[in-house]
């Protein structure tokens, strides 16, 4: 059996919507998911016929610890592997806490420590830079293996690409942390005096990043669409145009859906995105280059986006769960 360890969550983002994919896939085998109280209502809308227990920490140690005893596969589709546990799986989708987040240093040495400490199989979502930072921490080539997120559903969206007044809607994912870029966009916005012609939403949660990044940049449009209130389709149904320009992303969910959906994405020249969505969006070498092809997105004479997702990625996400099932189904107990 698998027990879902959620624990690590602490709100509706990638992370919670990777996970969701994989335990969706198996829910036979799954039992119980451990999440924090805070998340719970959205785990058991999400799982309706999965036990799902709001875990204090002491609570999260109990579960874990009959798990154990209980010989369960522990899914754990973040980055944070418990020692002295082999059957676990973890997750890292990106670097950026262990190399530029705060306290980053402390961070990379918890998370080898507790690496060296099990024999768990740890899971990387891309190759181009995930991969090689997991075989930098030491992690033998037969524990890692490629779980890449799940491919969307090609969505019903068709933009108009008609935008009112001259002024080009422009969609961004996340508001998490500065791993964003944000304050690098909306100063090129502002250097180029395109401010009028741009507005921007983002997809995601009220926090203390967006709010400080709306109070240095007053002269620009920045309006949060919150995610928990509005389905992905509905937020790209009012935009011309979807972007990014962080340099620390794993994957980049929202821009498959937009990409399969027939809405221009323009991002950032980065290995990560050239290993997912090249056929599909536009790829910059500078955020000034970026910046200005943003405009001609707002044009009604753009064609129509047609993208298809990479086969190898498809086929590893099959792979993984399959594997993941195949665990999860061994009885020690």
């Amino acid at each position: 059996m698998i027990l879902v360890n959620f624990f690590h969550i602490k709100a509706t983002n990638g992370l919670f919507y990777y996970g969701l994919d994989y335990v969706k896939d198996n829910l036979d085998l799954v039992h119980k998911v451990l999440v924090r109280p805070e998340l719970t209502h959205r785990v058991k809308d999400a799982l309706p016929h999965i036990e799902v227990s709001a875990c204090s920490n002491l609570r999260f140690l109990i579960e874990v610890i009959q798990a154990c005893y209980n010989g369960d596969l522990l899914y754990t589709p973040t980055s944070h592997p418990l020692p002295l546990i082999d059957r676990q799986w973890v997750v890292l989708h990106d670097a950026y806490p262990f190399t530029l987040g705060p306290k980053s240093q402390l961070k990379r040495f918890l998370f080898k420590w507790s690496l060296a400490m099990s024999r768990c199989r740890v899971a990387y979502i891309n190759r181009s830079e995930a991969k090689p930072f997991v075989a930098d921490l030491g992690v033998a080539p037969r524990r890692m293996v490629f779980a890449p997120n799940r491919f969307p559903e090609a969505s019903s969206h068709v933009s108009s690409l008609s935008s009112p007044n001259g002024v080009t809607t422009v969609g961004l994912f996340g508001t998490d942390s500065a791993k964003k870029n944000y304050d690098r966009l909306f100063s090129v916005v502002r250097a180029t005096e395109l401010s009028s012609r741009l507005a921007f939403r983002v997809y995601g949660h009220e926090t203390a990043y967006l709010r400080d990044i709306q109070g240095q940049f007053p002269d620009i449009q920045i309006e949060l669409v919150r995610s928990d209130d509005v389905s992905i389709d509905a937020f790209m149904s009012d935009v011309d145009v979807l972007t990014s320009v962080s340099e620390q992303e794993g994957f980049g969910r929202p821009f498959a859906s937009a990409l399969l959906a027939g809405l221009p994405v323009e991002l950032l020249d980065r290995p990560v995105f050239r290993e997912f969505f090249t056929g599909g969006a536009c790829f910059h070498s500078s955020i000034d280059a970026l910046v200005r092809s943003l405009l001609r997105c707002g044009d009604s004479r753009l064609s129509h986006v047609t993208y298809t997702a990479p086969a190898e990625a498809v086929e590893a996400y099959a792979s993984a769960n399959a594997e993941i099932s195949r665990l999860g189904s061994i009885a020690l107990r």
